[in-house]
């Protein structure tokens, strides 16, 4: 298991998060550029000091550091980055230039049994580059060739800052499910940092939402995105509009509630059993994927629907329900009360 409980100060804002990673699980750290997550691996690998806190993984102290002025003497405990049993894949692949990608590949377990060098190698699709060097390779194969390096070190916890850079749906599909697999039958902790929403959420068993250092909300991608806590994880994970809600709609709703619309939860048709029903004017609308991006004035506020087929009625007015949306208050929380609107 990997437990840590830090507080690392960076120039805009300190980076403070507690939570723990359980053998076998995956835990992706998602948020905007420049939120702390990067911060986090580098914690958890020893190359960020940190200000207080612990770092303990496989019940071992990697980090320990209590400050003065608790009431309790200074205990300071810091193991090497190059002791801690920690892989740590980066944007940039930093292969060995002078050695070829088999040597790269092994460099950090150089007995690494030959049955698992061929199944990563197969997987990676590195056939036939074993004995190539790395400027001959694209960037899309150093990064595999990385990852790879990775996978066949004798780690136990795995640390992954966005290693997909460069690589295509398709390989990106592969490379989530291979690391996925691994983790669980190597029974050891992973943790991922993404900054595409979907990217996390096809790897992690549980997601960070993580602002200007703060761990917003840790919960499962599901919980997350359907029941974000307050309006600002909303927005982080795709909520495009906030709608006020109507005086009459429910008492018990504080005075200045809205609801969130995620384009993704909405449905045609006026369905009050699922959720609120709204209308407004058809004001712009293009292909997205299967479907098509509908954008709907409501009463001056742009509502941006994702629907599979395109409105029958372009001039009008267009019905749509939004599915069970949460409800944040004027403080920005999600109101606890949330009963289907009428």
């Amino acid at each position: 298991m990997l437990e840590l409980e830090i507080d690392v100060k960076r120039r805009e804002f300190a980076v403070s998060v507690a939570f723990a990673v359980a053998d076998g699980e995956r835990v992706a750290l998602f948020g905007p550029s420049g939120s702390g997550k990067t911060t986090i691996l580098e914690a958890i690998a020893g190359l960020a000091k940190l200000r207080r806190g612990h770092v303990r993984l496989a019940g071992r102290d990697l980090d320990r550091c209590t400050p003065p002025g608790d009431g309790s003497k200074v205990v300071t405990r810091s193991v090497p980055p190059w002791q801690r049993r920690v892989a740590l894949l980066r944007q940039e692949p930093g292969l060995f230039p002078h050695l070829s990608v088999r040597a790269n590949l092994t460099y950090a377990h150089s007995d690494a049994d030959d049955a698992l060098l061929d199944r990563i190698v197969e997987l990676l699709e590195l056939d036939g580059l074993l004995e190539a060097r790395p400027d001959a390779l694209s960037g899309g194969q150093r990064q595999r060739v990385a990852l790879g390096r990775a996978l066949l070190s004798d780690f136990s916890a795995l640390l992954l800052d966005e290693p997909y850079t460069g690589l295509d749906f398709r390989l990106r599909t592969q490379l989530t499910s291979l690391i996925r697999t691994e983790i669980v039958s190597r029974h050891v902790p992973a943790v991922l940092v993404a900054h595409e929403l979907v990217e996390a959420q096809a790897f992690a068993d549980r997601l960070g939402v993580l602002d200007r250092g703060q761990l917003l909300q840790f919960d499962s991608p599901h919980e997350i995105v359907r029941h974000p806590l307050n309006r600002r994880v909303a927005e982080l994970v795709g909520y495009r509009s906030f709608l006020p809600v109507a005086d009459s709609a429910s008492s018990a709703l504080p005075s200045g509630a809205v609801i969130g619309i995620h384009p993704e939860r909405v449905q045609p048709g006026i369905h009050p059993e699922v959720g609120v029903p709204i209308a407004g004017a058809l004001v712009g609308m293009r292909p997205a994927g299967a479907g098509y991006d509908v954008d709907l004035d409501v009463g001056g506020t742009l509502v941006l629907c994702r629907m599979q087929e395109v409105p029958t009625d372009l001039t009008g007015t267009v019905d749509v329900t939004v599915v069970a949306p949460p409800i944040f208050g004027f403080d920005g929380n999600r109101c606890r009360q949330q009963k289907v609107l009428r």
